[in-house]
């Protein structure tokens, strides 16, 4: 066997002999993911086949045309497929949807196998933070390289965006007016990062991860609740003495008010014992 021969039986075995194509997808329950087929626009003579798990089939494509979605009804109405491309969207993604997904399409000169393993994981979509606080809504990678577009919207805006193919990350101009340039990006993992947390940031914001195999979409909640007025917190010996103060006070008044109630007292009875003797004088 020549070495040619043997490269050839080696590439064969480890990627099968069909030329399939492995992808690994790892998504979060609720996402929305779309497993691309790398086509650009189907020809008329192409047929698409869609299988799930132990081969169920869950969408085909003939003539251009749709011809099964869901038949078994497992995706309940979350099951989308592109009649021009083929490409097969899950939205709102649960743990029951993990598995093999496999694609084939077959034609005059096309023949396209894909393998497809998503794995689902759970995470915080609905987060709460404190006003002033800071907070990174994350994008659930470690690093950002196996995704070639990353973009992060709120309120139907693109807030962020980042290329890796131009290696270039984007604030956009609606996000440094909205947020006062209190948004950054982390340049590992592609996470937002809102600093000193406002009322006015609560909303949904949307995260879309692209790359040629696949695209999720998710989106997380923000709620910020109010900081209460603050409170004046005080070491126990101020406190002590604060009381200590009030009672000397208290008592200083005590005894003012006491003196010149004696001292009132005191001159009316002066003046009666006087007005008593004049009295006494007018009778002799």
């Amino acid at each position: 066997m020549t070495n040619h021969s043997l490269l050839l039986w080696l590439f064969l075995f480890l990627h099968g002999a069909s030329g399939a194509v492995e992808v690994s997808v790892s998504v979060m329950k609720g996402d929305s993911v779309t497993l691309h087929t790398g086509v650009s626009e189907l020809q008329t003579d192409n047929k698409v086949d869609w299988t799930h798990g132990d081969g169920t089939i869950i969408a085909k494509i003939e003539n251009n045309q749709i011809k099964k979605k869901d038949p078994a009804g497992l995706f309940e109405g979350r099951l989308e497929i592109d009649s021009k491309t083929g490409s097969l969207t899950v939205k709102n993604i649960r743990t029951e949807d993990k598995g093999f997904y496999k694609l084939d399409i077959g034609g005059k000169k096309d023949l396209i196998t894909k393998n497809f393993s998503v794995t689902v994981r759970e995470g915080a979509k609905k987060v709460l933070v404190m006003e002033r606080e800071s907070i990174a809504l994350h994008t659930g990678v470690i690093e950002i390289k196996g995704f070639d577009q990353i973009f992060w919207t709120f309120e139907g805006h693109l807030m962020a965006e980042i290329n890796q193919e131009t290696n270039q990350f984007f604030l956009h101009n609606i996000s440094v007016v909205r947020f006062d340039g209190r948004l950054d990006l982390h340049r590992q993992t592609g996470d937002l990062i809102i600093r000193i947390v406002k009322t006015t940031d609560a909303g949904d914001y949307h995260l879309k991860m692209s790359n040629s195999s696949y695209t999720l979409q998710r989106t997380i909640s923000v709620a910020v609740s109010e900081m209460d007025p603050p409170t004046l917190h005080l070491h126990p010996g101020y406190i002590a003495l604060i009381c200590v103060s009030v009672l000397m006070f208290g008592a200083a008044v005590f005894y003012v008010i006491r003196h010149k109630i004696c001292k009132q007292k005191k001159q009316r009875g002066l003046a009666s014992s006087q007005s008593t003797q004049n009295t006494g004088q007018g009778v002799l």
